[in-house]
């Protein structure tokens, strides 16, 4: 028999066994009908860590989060930006410093209750509140009456609602739309104020509220069997049209039992960006399913190792990042899937700066860059990778051994993802391999090099990078934006917080039953799962 065969049957059975051994009653149907219901699954391959929304930067949270609460707006690869819980948006052209949202009258929250600017308000006070743990507080710092994202007590708060639908935000200092909405809006989830505001601030993180969160998202809490599974229900009242389907669950599925799932109906549609993909193994197979949809989706998301500036010296990164065989990463390990990484930006960004190809590399010259740096070889450093994403796992064993060639010996600790985060935060690695979504704005990456932020796994201390970030999201065209984006990313590839390796391109498959989805958004945290379209 066939050996590719073999191991779907072998995979099939075993998924089989996982999803009905579940300690918690039946796993729910695939789509399609069942008791005329027509139910989703969605897998992927490592678990949410909150339904806080603000206290996480976890994205296989967010695929959850979005599923339940609403963003402002709906972001595009292609720099278009779509309604979402606001129905229209404006800066202040004069001064740009002040955006107004006009929120859809529409929008009620799971429970009925309308949603309203003071929603809005109340979110962005909790995320400036000093007594509450906040890993995305960064994204409230750019607002009047805040000091580094805490309430600065005395000073007005630049959040307001202006009437019931209408809010505005005032800026601490003159800042771009685009900056605002793809990099700061991105991931602000509003919260019911009427429903949480008579919570002591102190323990609201341990409120029941957590345990069946109400949102205004298309899809309504329904059940969660930690670590394995989150039901949920459509939101058939929601703003933007209801979803057409009537329940939706994401499972956490092995990925190397992705496939066999897909085959054998348990899974419907994978959760893509990096975070449940067909594994490069089974591509070939997937493509050949006739009930799937295959799609290989360019990305603008990367994968980067991570290094940590207060251990290893700048010569020794610059070396390192001379050291390192990408074409071997993308032609090898990953069958042409994939683009080598020079920086940050897709070399095909418009605001990626073309000096920085060719990207270089020179086994001879990074070793002698090392020996003569007086860098200690004889320890062993440790690089840092997390457990359910194949590419990152299978791409260690290869920079293990690239670095090898120049004099550094490093072991390869595996552990899950939030683990391998905190130890980044706290500056307790050497090097580390971490993704990123990417983004359409040239910013993204500024705040994971900018001194005191949550994501600054570098441990940088330099602000040089982050005051060319800052320059480059006080412009407001194009052309003014570029030059500094264009120096920054040189500054990056001379200092080298990071190393990037490559932007995968997301192998993704979903049921033909489904259509209308879009997987080249999904990396934003973009489903639009209101829009899918499901079979009977």
């Amino acid at each position: 028999m066939n050996r590719n065969l073999v191991k779907i049957l072998v995979g099939m059975l075993m998924v089989s066994m996982l999803l009905s051994g579940c300690s918690q009653g039946p796993a729910p149907a695939a789509t399609g009908t069942s008791g005329k219901q027509k139910i989703v699954t969605m897998a992927m391959t490592a678990p949410w860590d909150t339904f806080v929304p603000f206290n996480t930067t976890n994205g296989n949270t967010d695929a959850v989060l979005e599923l339940i609460y609403d963003k402002l707006t709906v972001l595009n690869t292609d720099g278009t930006v779509k309604p979402r819980l606001a129905k229209s948006w404006s800066i202040d052209e004069a001064t740009h410093t002040k955006i107004t949202f006009v929120l859809n009258e529409k929008a009620k929250w799971h429970d009925g209750a309308p949603v309203t600017a003071d929603d809005v308000v109340f979110t962005a006070e909790l995320m400036a509140n000093p007594d509450i743990s906040v890993a995305r507080r960064s994204k409230i710092a750019p607002f009047t009456g805040t000091k580094g994202g805490v309430r600065d007590p005395g000073k007005e708060f630049g959040v307001k609602a202006l009437d019931k639908q209408t809010v505005q935000f005032t800026m601490i200092e003159p800042t771009g739309l685009d900056y605002m909405l793809f990099i700061m809006f991105r991931d602000f989830y509003v919260l019911p104020k009427h429903l949480l505001k008579d919570i002591p601030v102190k323990s609201l993180l341990s409120d029941k509220f957590w345990q069946r969160p109400i949102g205004s998202g298309p899809c309504k809490f329904e059940s969660e069997i930690s670590g394995e599974r989150v039901q949920l229900t459509a939101n058939k009242d929601y703003h933007l049209g209801a979803p057409d389907f009537d329940r939706f669950v994401v499972r956490i599925v092995p990925e190397s039992n992705i496939l066999s799932g897909l085959i054998n109906g348990e899974i419907d549609v994978v959760a893509g960006a990096s975070i449940g993909n067909i594994p490069l193994n089974d591509w070939d197979m997937a493509k050949k399913q006739e009930k799937l949809v295959t799609k290989s989706v360019p990305s603008l998301g990367y994968q980067y190792m991570s290094i940590n500036t207060k251990r290893i010296p700048q010569p020794v990164r610059q070396a390192v990042n001379m050291a390192i065989n990408r074409d071997a990463l993308v032609n090898n390990l990953m069958k042409g899937e994939g683009l080598s990484a020079p920086g940050p930006l897709r070399p095909d960004h418009k605001y990626f700066n073309k000096a920085l190809l060719p990207i270089p590399y020179d086994v001879e010259k990074a070793k002698a860059m090392v020996a003569g740096s007086g860098f200690d070889t004889s320890k062993e450093y440790e690089l840092r990778v997390s457990k359910g994403n194949s590419l990152r796992e299978k791409s260690a064993p290869m920079l293990q051994q690239d670095l090898a060639k120049i004099g550094i010996k490093v072991k390869i600790v595996t552990t899950d993802h939030p683990t391998m985060l905190t130890a980044a935060r706290k500056g307790d690695y050497d090097f580390a391999l971490i993704g990123s979504w990417g983004s359409p704005d040239p910013g993204e990456s500024v705040l994971n090099v900018t001194p005191g932020h949550i994501n600054n796994f570098s441990q940088l201390q330099d602000r040089s990078l982050a005051n060319l970030g800052d320059k480059g999201l006080k412009a407001f065209t194009f052309e003014t934006r570029k030059p500094f984006y264009e120096q920054y990313q040189m500054l990056l590839r001379e200092q080298v917080p990071f190393t990037w390796l490559y932007f995968p391109n997301d192998l993704v498959a979903y049921n033909k039953q489904i259509s209308n989805l879009d997987y080249t958004n999904f990396t934003l945290h973009n489903r639009s799962v209101w829009e899918w379209k499901v079979a009977k």
